[in-house]
């Protein structure tokens, strides 16, 4: 699988550490932030103050991949502003979306963009504050045709 995440911040990351572990594949984090002392002081995918001042995606992602030696990942500096104007196929090219705390207008963007054909993939979106925290899905029912239960009654064509 091919994860985006559109924050490097410390639920994304920790959302992210839940998927590395397992072996997701590859995960690009899209973040153009500066790591301040709040985020060092916060997110265990720092480097403590030596992360203050430098990309937090860059920082984070080397961390992440620590993790697990089967899983790739990369940092993208652009914003998502950047992306959805000039770049709309990055995103679209990922198995799965996930944003954490996206601006209104630019969530309804992202949304709206993932949603025009059915073959781009699932968003996840975040919102947090402290211990408080939502989440909602986007995406597309899957119908099966429903075979019988008795093995027997299969019929080959």
């Amino acid at each position: 699988s091919r994860v985006l995440v559109l924050s490097a911040s410390a639920t994304s990351s920790s959302i992210l550490k839940n998927l590395v572990l397992p072996g997701i594949g590859r995960f690009t984090i899209s973040d153009p932030s500066i790591t301040t002392p709040a985020d060092a002081g916060n997110n265990f995918f720092l480097d403590g103050p030596s992360s203050i001042g430098k990309s937090r995606a860059k920082e984070v992602v080397p961390l992440l991949r620590e993790l697990n030696d089967s899983v790739s990942g990369i940092a993208d500096t652009r914003s998502t502003e950047d992306i959805l104007d000039n770049d709309a196929g990055f995103i679209t090219d990922h198995s799965l979306v996930i944003a954490h705390n996206l601006a209104p207008a630019l969530l309804e963007r992202l949304s709206t963009l993932l949603w025009s054909d059915p073959t781009y993939p699932p968003l996840i979106v975040v919102r947090s504050a402290g211990f408080l925290a939502e989440f909602f899905i986007q995406f597309r029912t899957h119908e099966s045709r429903l075979l019988p239960l008795n093995p027997e009654s299969y019929t080959e064509n």
